[in-house]
């Protein structure tokens, strides 16, 4: 497919994306990158008029939050009201791009997918959400059956789709019926990292835990974890990162409970800390994980999910099962206790990251499934 001028489209706020450092998400640093080999005429953002906003959250309404939140995010209205947004921003830049790019599957690229060449880039399915937590999004299951129609009829017709992580793309092809060869795992990239990674090997025992969905991501088991680390390292300190609450009442020894933090802040931890440990229950991905190996830090991450696609296990950090709190807390100690092979850990880490999953490599692999097509 022959690519030189590339139209936008996600749900993320990225209005600084053309700074040489986007301070916003990921999908900000993606672009970017991508206007670095491809002429990016613009971003398209299909948020919705505020009445139509007001209007879903109405009509999602649910008693139980999380239950609401997820109802407003996936219906038929809210989709019908982004893609029309969408169709908007298509009819402004009419016959000026070759391809539309678009960040996930939460709108659809067009009403006349067979006229319109696009691509998807995702880190996730409503089938893996389903499939390994899905209390992340509670729908009903027909609900659910009905959003998975959709993201298939969305992927299925896209010309490529690009996933983060071959856990992602085995999804797009077994769960969606999606052609394989147009189905691509590129990865993704760190948003912020530094060019050396100093001396880690006199550091204190501190871990860091950074992530605001607490639950999901291991922080109960961490707690039950840390109290056997606690018996065997008694000086170790645990830095968690992210949670706006507190979400234990009981009192543990040796954590600090940081709540969210700009990338500055994160910076100082990353910086201060000898491990970073997110032991989560479901993970399409992580980004987290390589910002940390940016950092120069060993990983503690569990065997599910997309993380041993990021942690060489044994090489630039530790992979744990999933829910268990005793191998967590071994991997731990193993680490803290022994600062040199960590801090071997965290080199090894940090020369991968910075070789393999730059924004720039993540495009490279995209522009070349792109030319071969």
């Amino acid at each position: 497919m022959e690519v030189s001028r590339v139209l936008g489209i996600t749900m993320e706020e990225v209005s600084d994306w053309r700074q040489p450092v986007p301070s916003g998400r990921w999908a900000a640093q993606f672009f970017f990158a991508l206007a670095q080999r491809y002429d990016l005429i613009d971003i398209v953002q299909p948020t919705p008029i505020r009445r139509d906003r007001y209007l879903n959250q109405a009509l999602a309404f649910r008693p139980n939050r999380s239950r609401w939140k997820a109802q407003a995010n996936f219906n038929q209205f809210v989709l019908k009201k982004r893609t029309q947004a969408v169709q908007e921003g298509l009819e402004r830049n009419l016959g000026s791009y070759d391809l539309i790019m678009q960040m996930q599957t939460l709108c659809d690229p067009g009403f006349d997918r067979s006229g319109t060449n696009y691509a998807i880039y995702t880190d996730n399915t409503m089938a893996l959400t389903r499939q390994y937590y899905p209390s992340w999004a509670p729908l009903s299951s027909e609900g659910a059956a009905q959003w998975m129609r959709f993201e298939a009829e969305v992927c299925q017709s896209a010309a490529a789709v690009f996933t983060f992580s071959e856990f992602a793309r085995r999804s797009m092809i077994e769960d969606y019926g999606c052609s394989p060869e147009r189905v691509v795992a590129v990865g993704a990239g760190l948003n912020q990292f530094v060019r050396e990674p100093g001396d880690k090997e006199d550091k204190a025992p501190r871990a860091l835990f950074v992530g605001i969905d607490f639950e999901r991501k291991g922080g109960d088991v961490l707690l039950d974890a840390w109290r056997i680390v606690r018996e065997h390292v008694p000086d170790a300190e645990l830095i968690v990162a992210g949670p706006t609450q507190t979400p234990r009442k009981d009192y543990l020894c040796g954590v600090k409970w940081m709540g969210p933090l700009d990338r500055g802040a994160l910076a100082e931890l990353y910086r201060s800390a000898l491990v970073f440990v997110l032991p989560s229950l479901f993970e399409p991905w992580g980004l987290v994980f390589l910002e940390a190996m940016g950092h120069g830090l060993p990983c503690i991450g569990t065997s599910c999910c997309a993380m041993p696609e990021i942690i060489e296990d044994g090489v630039t950090g530790l992979l744990v099962p999933p829910g268990e709190a005793e191998p967590l807390a071994l991997a731990l100690i193993e680490l803290l206790t022994e600062p040199d092979r960590a801090a071997a850990m965290g080199r090894a880490a940090h020369a991968n990251v910075l070789r393999d999953n730059r924004w720039s490599n993540v495009v490279d692999r995209v522009a070349a499934h792109l030319s071969a097509g």
